[in-house]
């Protein structure tokens, strides 16, 4: 697994994701998502509370993150299993796309000795091993239409058949499947089960992209947070980033999202001297790979016979898809104000 999977930095010292309305095409902001943490830690400390929403949290509900790949959608998996009722459960997790389908529904539902070739012992399935817990299925979008009339099934009667058996096997999971592509539109294109969809996205959320973390006032703590979690985890004391540090970091676009992040501030720790405060200097390498990139795409333009007009054109066409329709998201994505953006599509379109 990937560093998605690695342990959160404390509670409140970051967000990785948003709530969202109950559709695919999601959208929020970061005080949806932290008033959701509220109700996420409401549940967890037991206080009553008069919100029925809450005890969707420490019931088997499913829940669906959906986020760009690196955006911290296990991260946000593991938060909602930390802060509600099951976190003293099992946490289990299962990549669907690193395993064959001939092998997944083993690896899912369990099997017998001798159900297949290979199967030399009886073997418990995530779903079992989870009992109790959250199970977290990665990738759902990869999962195969048979597969997925066998997954719904489960959800819905709450209870596993192992490869090789006749007997049902009872589990009290919370499932959380996450995804980097939308499924409302794979439903559209016959790839996916619409019923298991709707089964999934009882609780739908979004995971947002870094780049649209770094101009609110809680992107410092952010950053301090994932600091203190690389740190922790390479065995070294964390750095206090300057003022000069922080505004470098927030100016950076982040196309690889949290991993970039966290290999930028372990680049830090390492090469850095402990316990000095981060300079700007520091995390100037940043900037040099972005600049190796446009030469590299510019190159590439000009090798194609692309003009400029059409290279601009195509950059606010990918932005503005990319935000989902979203003006303003768009034009920050480019660097420019929402009515020069505007200016632009509409000085192109008539060229």
């Amino acid at each position: 697994m990937d560093s998605e999977n690695d342990p959160l930095p404390p509670a409140g010292s970051d967000g990785f994701g948003r709530e969202a309305e109950a559709s695919d095409e999601l959208a929020g902001g970061p005080d949806q998502w932290e008033a959701f943490e509220e109700r996420l830690a409401r549940v967890a400390s037991g206080v009553p509370t008069p919100d029925p929403a809450d005890d969707s949290l420490g019931a088997p509900a499913t829940v669906l993150l959906t986020g760009e790949s690196g955006a911290g959608k296990s991260r946000a998996a593991r938060r909602f299993h930390d802060l509600s009722g099951r976190r003293d459960g099992p946490f289990v997790s299962v990549h669907l796309s690193g395993l064959a389908s001939t092998l997944l529904e083993g690896e899912l539902f369990g099997h017998e000795a001798g159900a297949f070739t290979g199967a030399v012992g009886a073997r418990e399935g995530r779903f079992v091993r989870a009992s109790g817990g959250t199970l977290v299925l990665e990738a759902i979008e990869t999962l195969d239409l048979a597969l997925q009339v066998k997954l719904l099934r489960v959800l819905q009667e709450r209870v596993v058949e192992p490869l090789g058996s006749e007997d049902f096997v009872e589990v009290d999971v919370q499932v959380i499947a996450t995804t980097g592509r939308s499924l409302a539109r794979a439903v559209e294109e016959g790839q996916f089960r619409e019923d298991l969809y709707y089964r999934l996205a009882v609780v739908p959320l979004q995971v947002p992209p870094l780049r649209t973390r770094t101009h609110g006032p809680g992107f410092e703590g952010l950053c301090q947070g994932v600091m203190a979690h690389v740190a922790a985890r390479a065995g070294v004391a964390p750095r206090a980033l300057s003022p000069e540090a922080l505004a470098a970091l927030a100016a950076h676009p982040w196309p690889g999202n949290f991993r970039e992040l966290e290999n930028a501030i372990e680049r830090v720790l390492v090469l850095g001297s402990p316990g000095e405060t981060v300079r700007a200097e520091e995390v100037a390498f940043l900037g040099e790979g972005l600049a190796g990139r446009a030469e590299e795409i510019a190159l590439e333009a000009l090798a194609s016979g692309v003009g400029l007009e059409e290279l601009e054109a195509a950059v606010l066409e990918a932005a503005l898809e990319q935000e989902k329709g979203n003006v303003s998201a768009a034009a920050r994505c480019v660097g420019l104000s929402r009515r020069a953006f505007s200016y632009r599509r509409k000085k192109l379109d008539g060229a």
